[in-house]
């Protein structure tokens, strides 16, 4: 009995431990469940969490991408300078940019730094010619001399000469008196003698005067009060402003008439360069269009820049031969298609030099260097005698050309990603360059395929740099032909000049109505 009453009750004791056991499980059970819950919350809210993260982190990656952008732009802004882009050296202000290789401007053409200023290594140099016979001559006797009772009857000799050049100024007034006479052939007819063409008033002023005073404000750059101040402490002449604004008027007027004249010769150039400038007419902006070869000036100004303001020119609409400018899409257009193109290597070496200092491409350097081997290579073949590059030479540069233009490509690959809005991705500055060097390669390497053609449009550009320092000293044309009449005058001062003839000589010309363009050599363009 015992034996059974204790097994009975292991057998209890087991169940007991049994049913704990259930419950433990039953409540693990329970907990693993939970467990397995929370967790399948903890995953569902980590990928979400981790969406937004990424999401995120991609929108952060396009905030940098787009500040990278607006910082290398405005970095690229900053930067610039008449070194590195189109932009004048009168916009440098204090901040001068550091000397940098310039194919141009390079010592014998080694595109080391730009020249210093004065006379260069191997300039021959020139110097005023005195004249045979001087006007006075001065003795310059001992002072024991003065006074002495024997002077005159001493041997004396000169044993040196100095020679000093001056200007004698002053006013100098012709009367012209009419004569009127009883001629006995005539049977005593009373007859009057004429007066000289030109001589039209009781009291006017003499051509010479009025070409100084036109001279003085188109190629000086005096205002009109100065004008007449000046004249009246040089010469004792008094004059108005409105009397130098009326020679003004007048010599533009006489000039005008020799325009069509100098577009015929500049018709018949073989290269002709053309720009366009910002200049100010009654506070607003106009633009001063130039068609100059070395030999002629044509300046027009026009309210408008594009293609209407080059046809306001007059001359790129019937032109046939070299039309040498920069890249500005208005020389391409379809109407101008009869001219043969070429760019100015001086405005691409520039662009070169922008990529350079910004961004930091080895390209852009090697085609600095193309150009100015070409350049040199150029000039060497000239000097020898040579009219036209070998063709293998020829052929080489122009490989070469290709080579530097693929290398740019594939290091500035166009953005695959559109941005939101119309249009397509910008291409950036480096990129559009590259772009422009391998669609106009053929203008590019103008200079050199065609030995006559510059290579740079450093004559187009000089013809209206006075027009910039016109707006320097007056800041805008007061009325409204202002811009217009100085573009006239000057065109004709400037191709006289450009031809040896100086500017008071030529308008004095013009005023006397003897001035012709005919003595411009024309087999010599």
């Amino acid at each position: 009995m015992d034996q059974k009453g204790n097994n009975r009750k292991d057998f209890e004791q087991l169940n007991h431990k049994i049913d704990l056991l259930a419950m433990s499980n039953s409540r693990l059970v329970s907990q693993v469940s939970e467990l397995l819950s929370q967790n399948m919350e903890l995953q569902k809210s980590s990928q979400a969490q981790a969406k937004e993260f990424t999401k995120a982190i991609t929108e952060l990656k396009s905030i940098i991408r787009e500040k990278d952008a607006e910082l290398a732009k405005l970095r690229e802004q900053v930067n610039k300078d008449s070194s590195n882009s189109s932009k004048p050296p009168s916009t440098d202000f204090y901040k001068k940019p550091n000397p940098k290789p310039s194919t141009l401007n390079g010592r014998n053409g080694k595109g080391t730094v730009k020249k210093t200023n004065g006379g260069q290594k191997g300039h021959p140099g020139k110097t005023m010619e005195l004249k045979a016979e001087p006007d006075a001559i001065e003795r310059c006797l001992p002072k024991d001399c003065e006074g002495c009772p024997l002077f005159g009857n001493c041997e004396a000799t000169v044993v040196g000469s100095r020679n000093v050049v001056d200007l004698a100024i002053q006013a100098y007034q012709t009367q012209f008196d009419q004569v009127q006479c009883s001629c006995p052939i005539q049977g005593g007819a009373i007859i009057r003698g004429e007066y000289p063409a030109g001589v039209n008033s009781h009291f006017q002023y003499g051509d010479t005067l009025k070409s100084l005073v036109v001279t003085l404000s188109s190629f000086g750059m005096m205002s009109m009060s100065r004008i007449a101040e000046t004249i009246n402490a040089l010469a004792g002449i008094s004059m108005s402003d409105a009397t130098v604004n009326n020679m003004i008027l007048s010599c533009s007027d006489k000039c005008k008439e020799q325009l069509p004249n100098l577009r015929k010769l500049l018709l018949e150039s073989h290269t002709i360069g053309f720009d366009e400038t910002g200049i100010r007419v009654c506070g607003k902006n106009h633009w001063m269009h130039t068609a100059s070869t070395r030999d002629l000036t044509l300046l027009v100004s026009s309210p408008r820049r594009g293609k209407p303001g080059i046809d306001d020119c007059g001359v790129l609409p019937h032109f046939k031969g070299v039309a040498v400018h920069d890249c500005w899409s208005s020389y391409y257009h379809k109407d101008y298609a009869g001219a043969t193109h070429a760019l100015c290597c001086a405005h691409i070496d520039r662009e070169l030099q922008g990529v350079t200092d910004n961004y930091k491409q080895r390209w852009a350097r090697r085609m600095q260097k193309l150009l100015m081997v070409m350049y040199v290579k150029k000039a060497e073949l000239l000097a020898k005698g040579v009219a036209k590059a070998p063709s293998t030479m020829l052929k080489g540069f122009s490989n070469q050309y290709d080579k530097i233009v693929e290398s740019g490509i594939k290091r500035n690959p166009i953005p695959g990603v559109l941005k939101k809005g119309r249009g397509r991705p910008r291409k950036g500055t480096a990129r559009s360059l590259v772009d422009r060097l391998q669609k106009l390669k053929a203008d590019v390497m103008r200079f050199f395929t065609d030995f006559r053609v510059p290579y740079s449009n450093n004559i187009a550009e000089k013809s209206y740099r006075l027009s910039k320092k016109k707006m320097q000293i007056a800041g805008t044309f007061r009325a409204s032909d202002g811009g217009e009449r100085f573009a006239t005058i000057f065109s004709i001062i400037d191709t006289c000049r450009k031809n040896g003839v100086g500017p008071i000589e030529a308008l004095s010309q013009v005023f006397a109505g003897t001035f012709s363009l005919d003595f411009i050599n024309q087999p010599a363009r």
